[in-house]
């Protein structure tokens, strides 16, 4: 099972360099994860830039910059990958970078996009405190800004969910998937796939272990709070896990890589045959994860947004075109939307990957 997610991890890999130039390297360190539809500008030292598309028949196209926590976590590879072919589509020339969870890396690349006069910066921040006063120097020089995930003050919009609600929803499940099978004689043993370096993903894992102990109360018990933000990490963590404590049947996690990474470590450790008392419940509901509710493996539930990677970059892109068409919106925070998608109606969401 181990060589079937290092090999889907690779396949990924592989996908997005195509899409994005994408280069692995370890978090905290400058990257070149990039994509522009467009000569590369003057002075933009940190971007490796690619060309191609058909600008022709757009006399002015607007010129978007992104730049995300990471792009080796299968949901931004995924929702990014679907965006670039709709900016693509668009005749838009556009700049996809990660800076690996590393604030000064993301400053100096927003310092890049206001050099070079983007019209539009997307960010998805490594730490929102310290991007603020840069993100107020590019809407002085006239662009519009947008982030993902934090409700930010230097900002035109922030598209946002109620990280506390998303955990709830997460751990809601889970408790009631324990009092299904577990009682306070037998409480089940649970892994938390946690990254509390972030605030918001620090809001999950409060969501999550609020709704464990209000739901669940005395039919579990924690065992292991674990970082995992990539399918990688979050194997090796399992298989550690599993080694202290070989009884443990439920996992909450905070993303998709907990989900995916703790899935295989189950699946190898069962041989593929999963009991009906364990099961893996997350967020991002990607197309692995719907896969595997669809096949009967450990992950039961995931939390969705928009329902699919396609449906997630529509979405967005639409925020983008919005922005840069001069439309307002009532509120600086639009929050997203949540959506259970467990074994009742996986199949339906699965099916929009296709």
């Amino acid at each position: 099972m181990k060589k079937r997610i290092i090999s889907l991890l690779l396949v990924g890999a592989m996908v997005l360099s195509g899409m994005v130039g994408c280069s692995t390297k370890e978090p905290g360190k400058d990257t070149t994860n990039t994509k522009t539809e467009a000569t590369k500008a003057p002075d933009t030292k940190t971007e490796d830039t690619n060309t191609g598309g058909d600008t022709t028949d757009a006399a002015q196209p607007f010129r978007v910059g992104i730049t995300l926590q990471s792009l080796e976590n299968s949901y931004w590879a995924g929702v990014f990958g679907e965006v670039e072919k709709l900016l693509k589509e668009k005749g838009w020339e556009y700049t996809i970078l990660a800076c690996n969870d590393n604030s000064a890396t993301q400053i100096q690349q927003i310092e890049n996009f206001v050099t070079n006069q983007v019209d539009l910066i997307m960010v998805h921040p490594s730490d929102p405190n310290a991007i603020e006063d840069y993100l107020k120097q590019a809407r002085d020089a006239g662009i519009k800004v947008m982030c993902w995930d934090d409700a930010m003050t230097n900002t035109d919009l922030n598209w946002i969910l109620d990280n506390t609600k998303l955990g709830y929803t997460i751990g809601e499940a889970a408790a009631k998937f324990i009092n299904e099978h577990y009682t306070e004689d037998k409480p089940a043993e649970v892994a938390v796939m946690n990254y509390p370096q972030t605030p918001i993903l620090l809001e999950r894992e409060t969501g999550i272990l609020n709704a464990l102990e209000e739901i669940a109360k005395g039919k579990y018990k924690i065992v292991a709070q674990q970082p995992a933000i990539d399918a990688q990490s979050a194997l090796t963590n399992m298989e550690t896990i599993l080694q202290a404590s070989p009884d443990t049947k439920i996992v909450c996690s905070i993303g998709a890589g907990g989900d995916i990474g703790a899935n295989e470590a189950f699946m190898t450790k069962t041989g593929g045959k999963i009991p009906e008392d364990m099961g893996i419940f997350s967020a991002d509901a990607t197309e692995q994860q719907l896969e595997a509710i669809v096949n009967g493996e450990a992950t039961r539930a995931s939390v969705g947004f928009e329902g699919s990677n396609k449906k997630t970059a529509a979405a967005v892109v639409d925020l983008y075109d919005k922005l840069l068409n001069g439309e307002t919106f009532a509120e600086q925070n639009l929050v997203r939307p949540l959506l259970v998608i467990d074994s009742s109606n996986a199949a339906e969401y699965l099916a929009d990957y296709k």
